[in-house]
């Protein structure tokens, strides 16, 4: 995990519009088409997977047009959280039985 300090609002809301930027950028057709209804994994570097469904399709604003609503679950929420999703961060794409078998695993 990486901590940022900043002297400033705009020069926080600088980065996170850059951080945003590049993530678009590094996002991939696949991932793009994601869409309400999709279930997926995304592995992390703490050494576990999250299983999640996409709730909602992408916001209208432009900057968030490759954010997802989705409910995840893994070993460190194996009740499902609610929230948003980048979905360049997704690693596949995965079927309703693969989500269910890792959502009753954990």
């Amino acid at each position: 995990m990486n901590i940022t300090f900043y002297d400033t609002t705009e020069e926080m809301l600088d980065s996170l519009t850059e951080a945003m930027e590049s993530a678009d950028d590094n996002t991939k057709e696949w991932q793009k088409a994601i869409k309400k209804g999709d279930y997926y994994m995304q592995e992390t570097e703490y050494g576990f997977n999250i299983y999640g469904e996409v709730l909602k399709n992408a916001y209208r604003q432009k900057n968030l047009r490759n954010y997802r609503f989705v409910k995840a679950y893994s070993v460190a929420c194996p009740d499902g959280e609610i929230g948003d999703i980048h979905v360049s961060v997704i690693t596949r794409i995965i079927s309703k039985e693969e989500f269910e078998e890792n959502v009753r695993a954990l």
